[in-house]
């Protein structure tokens, strides 16, 4: 009978077969994970479109004041809801003129007035809302206070009220530039999407060599023409495929969700970003693959693999906190980024690959993703080696 010296296709089966169930459940979750992060984005991109209506905020509101302004002096009752509704704008056209006159900066018209409107009108505020809150702006823009005698606005009245409360006025205004988009990102592909896949590598991880050392099953394997190097090649091969089937999955998913849900697809970005997470993923699964290796019994393997594994992870979840990012905003804490330098998640740099497909691409990433290759090849090269010479209680 002939010897199995570098790779056994029987013993590929039976690792296949015997994490099949756990596979296809990590990949489902990985996949619904991506569909769910997916549509929570693209609603998220369409509240950022929604406010970016209100760019069109500043020249509604000049309309408004020359309006406002031009009845004071003239007497008349102007308002947008007769102008949207007048035939003849003559009154409009002249109190538009008269403030263009007075300005070198303003160019009002009543062309202009309506597209501002119409601009307005299409988000989801309500073109009454901004015309109430004008009113309000408007009114206390001519009130002084009773005691300072300064000019009472509506954004020092809503400064005090946030102080009142004990808000700081700079937070509410760092949160409201958060880029949501990236920081959801972040969740993503660093706790939702890795999570699924964390369970698979350290459950099968363990399974394919030391579980079986420690059941007695490796002392059948081996008493058959196959050779200790067959064994961790084929192992090691196995922990390589399938982690990439399942990140593979998820890559494609996620430009499926992305082509139904938002319809569009950055492809290159999300090449890298799932290259990014692959490379990591594999990092993770040679350091369980290596305990698999050294240790005969399953307790110890999962201990040093899947504990190590799992510090990765917590260290990542309290890093997200310690980010730039969420500091600035004022939910984070500084000292938390430490976190993320005794990681090897914290080499999975989604900053910077994300800027890959992009005019400036952001190469920081490289060297990165360069250490996790290097510590994935050193975890199966020492494994295997440390496999074949130990000894076995067969």
């Amino acid at each position: 009978m002939k010897t199995t010296k570098i790779f056994s296709w029987p013993l590929m089966k039976q690792s296949i077969n015997s994490n099949k169930v756990l596979a296809i459940a990590c990949t489902i979750i990985l996949c619904l994970m991506t569909v769910v992060i997916t549509f929570a984005g693209n609603l998220i991109g369409s509240t950022s479109d929604a406010e970016d209506y209100t760019d069109a905020q500043p020249d509604f509101y000049s309309y408004l004041y020359v309006l406002a302004s031009y009845n004071e002096l003239a007497g008349t009752e102007l308002s947008y809801e007769d102008f949207s509704e007048a035939d003849d704008l003559t009154l409009y056209d002249a109190a538009f003129e008269m403030a263009s006159a007075q300005s070198d900066d303003m160019d009002l018209t009543s062309e202009g007035f309506a597209e501002a409107a119409d601009t307005l009108s299409q988000s989801e505020i309500g073109l009454d809302s901004y015309i109430s809150n004008f009113e309000y702006v408007y009114a206390l823009g001519s009130v002084q206070g009773c005691f300072s005698g300064d000019d009472l606005d509506m954004e020092t009245m809503m400064t005090n009220m946030l102080e009142m409360m004990g808000v700081s006025a700079d937070l509410v205004e760092n949160m409201s530039e958060m880029d949501t988009s990236a920081m959801l990102n972040q969740m993503y592909f660093t706790v939702m999407s890795l999570l699924p896949i964390l369970l698979f590598i350290i459950f099968a991880g363990n399974a394919l060599i030391v579980d079986q050392v420690d059941k007695g099953s490796m002392a059948y394997i081996l008493s058959t023409p196959t050779k200790r190097r067959a064994v961790v090649i084929t192992q090691a091969v196995y922990m390589v495929i399938v982690p990439l089937i399942m990140v593979g999955c998820g890559f494609l998913t996620k430009l499926i969700a992305c082509h139904v849900i938002v319809g569009e697809v950055d492809v290159a970005r999300y090449a890298a970003l799932y290259g990014g997470l692959y490379l990591l993923t594999e990092a993770m699964a040679s350091i369980c693959y290596l305990a698999s290796c050294l240790f005969n019994l399953s307790k110890y393997a999962l201990a040093l693999g899947g504990g190590l594994n799992v510090w990765f992870f917590i260290c990542s979840l309290l890093g997200m906190f310690g980010s730039e990012s969420m500091v600035n905003v004022g939910m984070g804490v500084e000292e938390l980024g430490m976190f993320n330098r005794v990681s090897l998640i914290g080499l999975f740099d989604i900053d910077a690959l994300g800027t890959v497909g992009s005019g400036a691409v952001d190469t920081s990433f490289i060297p990165k993703l360069i250490a996790l290759v290097v510590v994935a090849a050193i975890c199966y090269t020492v494994g295997a080696i440390r496999f074949q010479k130990k000894d076995l209680p067969l």
